[in-house]
Order: structure tokens, then sequence, then C-alpha cells
């Protein structure tokens, strides 16, 4: 492990690139949907088809990412999701674009990162030494941030000075950068029984989501965090309409919006990097969730003649959001064993956002009968329901003294 800022990084800076232009396609889709629809039931519809690859097929691709070396599946990732994007800009190029066919290509991109992030995930735990994975989970939050940062202001830039492809182009570029670099690195494979690389992927599924629901400790973290994301789908999806339908912006105004999320990862980067976080993981995370609710309720209230107090309200959010996944990240991370990484963590995302497609489901149907704000409100009491619950309850100390255990 004397190496390993030299094997982590090389990685993460190729990683850095592609988020980049994965950031960029989002951001360019989106307000072509937006401005293309105009609809709050088309938004929520096309973040639903981005979660229902995970919500199904999650669990199996974390057990084929455990009998698979993480570099060949991140390689493979990156570059499916290339190829799909080289699709795209066919379609743009002879007007062949539809809404129909940019909702098909955000379901495959989301595809291509389902086994990509948690193939991702389990890498950095197996290159970096446990001490240090909360700081890494704050610089990633500082590498999220600093694209929601770039990738607006520079997408909306494109967009008017160019079109749709000129920003589609360049995560084609990015994605090769990644895969470059993934190529000449080497990460290391956990030890697997000779058992578990004979086991059936059905099987290692169900293992993998026992070992969840067998361990008291993860079952509980996500269970409560799970019933806290009903309204972030739709909170998520509505964020160009926000700006749009209720404070009137543009292309530019959205940048903005984005553009502070993304300094608000960053900042809140900076200070788990430089804090490391409480002693307890599970802490720092529901101080995170804490100050994500209060800020998401205040945006109900907010005077909508300006929009820099949206900007301002969802800048601190995400300072917050940042401090609670990193610890939320490292609290999985140290919890889980190694050889169950893949699967474990595809079954943990799958039940923690088990309630974002019903809530984008209900906001599909009923969108436009629905203020965009209530739906920030809803997911600010939940959220501050949650910190309250996981600060009250001796479950909450437990689940890090409890030693991790083996399906």
């Amino acid at each position: 492990m004397n190496n390993w800022k030299t094997r982590f990084f090389t990685i993460w800076t190729g990683q850095a690139f592609s988020l980049l232009g994965s950031s960029l396609v989002d951001f360019a889709l989106i307000w072509w949907l937006t401005e293309t629809t105009g609809s709050e039931r088309i938004l929520a519809f096309s973040s639903l088809l981005t979660l229902l690859p995970r919500m199904i097929l999650g669990p199996f691709a974390g057990s084929v990412i455990d009998r698979l070396n993480r570099k060949t599946v991140m390689i493979l990732a990156d570059g499916a999701i290339a190829l799909v994007t080289v699709a795209l800009i066919l379609l743009f190029h002879f007007r062949a674009e539809s809404v129909a066919l940019v909702l098909l290509v955000l379901l495959l991109r989301s595809l291509g990162s389902m086994f990509h992030q948690p193939a991702m995930k389990s890498a950095t735990a197996l290159l970096v030494p446990e001490q240090h994975l909360a700081r890494i989970g704050g610089i990633n939050r500082i590498l999220t941030g600093a694209m929601n940062i770039v990738a607006p202001v520079a997408g909306a830039m494109l967009i008017s000075a160019f079109d749709v492809k000129a920003v589609l182009l360049i995560d084609v570029v990015t994605a090769l950068i990644a895969v470059g670099t993934l190529f000449f690195s080497s990460v290391p494979d956990p030890r697997v029984s000779t058992a578990q690389k004979s086991a059936s992927i059905r099987r290692e599924t169900l293992e993998g989501l026992r070992y969840v629901l067998n361990t008291r400790s993860l079952i509980f973290v996500v269970g409560t965090c799970t019933l806290a994301n009903f309204c972030v789908g739709p909170t998520e999806a509505f964020k160009s309409l926000m700006v749009t339908s209720v404070f009137g912006g543009g292309v530019m105004e959205l940048s903005w919006i984005t553009a502070a999320c993304g300094l608000g990862l960053v900042s809140g980067g900076v200070i788990m990097g430089l804090w490391g976080g409480c002693k307890r993981n599970l802490v720092t995370s529901g101080i995170g969730w804490g100050g994500v609710g209060v800020c998401y309720a205040a945006i109900f209230f907010l005077p909508i003649t300006n929009i820099w107090w949206l900007v301002a309200a969802l800048y601190i959010a995400n300072i917050f959001m940042a401090i609670g996944c990193a610890g939320l990240d490292a609290f999985y991370e140290t919890k889980v064993p190694q050889e169950y990484h893949g699967r474990v963590f595809s079954v943990i995302s799958t039940i923690d956002n088990t309630t974002i497609p019903i809530g984008l489901l209900v906001a599909a149907i009923f969108g436009e009968l629905v203020p965009i704000r209530l739906w920030y409100l809803i997911t600010g009491i939940l959220h501050v329901g949650l910190f309250l619950f996981w600060m009250g309850s001796r479950e909450l100390k437990r689940a890090e003294e409890t030693p991790s255990e083996a399906a």
C-alpha cells in the first residue's frame, strides 16, 4: 500500500475527465428536454428512467462486478457509454432526434453507470488505506462539486455558441481519456474463494441481499435513509423548471444554480478533507442530512423575486450534502468486507434509492398539480427528521461498534 496514492490518483484523474463529460451531457440533455417539452411529467419520467436499471438490475450488477477485475468493468462501462453518446451525436447530426430517443439514451447511459459506480467505489476501498477513506470521500465530493461548477457554465456557453452536438463530442473525448488511464493502471481484486467463483450470479446476488438484511447496523442505516429519500427525485428532476417557471430564469440562471450546487459540494469536500469527520462516521453523516433538511425546507419560503436566494440556499445545502455523503460512504466502506463490496454496495444502493422512483412516479402523475417548491419542503422535513432520529437512537452507536459479519 506504499504507492497507493500514485495508483489511486492516476485512476481518479481519468475518472475526473469522464465525470466532466458526463456532467456536460446531463446538463445539455436536461436543458434540451426542458426547452423542448417544458413538462414536469417528462422531466420526472427522464429521472425515473435513469434509476430503473439500478433498481431492477443493480444487485445483479454487483455480483458481476465481484466476479471480474474492477479495472475491466470500468473500461467496458466507460466505453459503452461513449458509444451511446456517439449514436446520439449522429441522431442530432441527421436531425433524427426525438424526446423518446433522448430518453432511451438516458436509460442506456444509466445502465453503463450502474456497473461503473460500484466498481469504482470498490476499487477505492481496495486501493486506499482505511484511515484515509473519509478524506477521500471528501475529495470525491470536491471533484463532483467542481464538475457541477464547470459543466453547467461550460454547457450553457457551448449550447449558446454551438449546439448539443459539441457538448456530446466532449463526452466522447473525456471517456477515451478515462479508458486510457485505466488501461495503464492496476487495480487489486479482493481474495475470493473457489466456492464464490463457482457460485451463480443469482446466488451471489441473494448473498449480498442476505448480508444487508442480516446485518442489523446496515439495514438500520439503509432503511432510515430510504425513507428520507422519498422526494429527492422530484426536487432534482424539477430543478430546471424551478428556475424557469418559479423564478423566471433561463439557461444561464440554471447554470448558476448548478454551479452553486457544485461549489457547495467542493466547499463541503474541503471541510471533510481537512476535518476528517467525527469519530463516528454516522454522526458526521447525520449532521450533513440535518443541514440539507433545513436548507431544503427554507426554499419553500424564499421570495421568488430574487433568484440569488435560491442560489445561496442550494449552495449551503450542498455543503452539508458533501458532509453527509462522505460520512456515509466511509461507514459502508469500513463496515462491509472487501470480498462482498460489489454485490453489497449494489444492494445498498438499490434499497437506499427504493423510494426515489416511487416519488418520481407520483410526481409524474401529479406533478402539474403540486407546487414545485412543496417537494423541497417535504424533502427538508424528512431529512431533518432523519437527523433527529439518528441523534436520538442508540442503534446509531451500535452500528459502528458492532464488527462486520460475513453473510
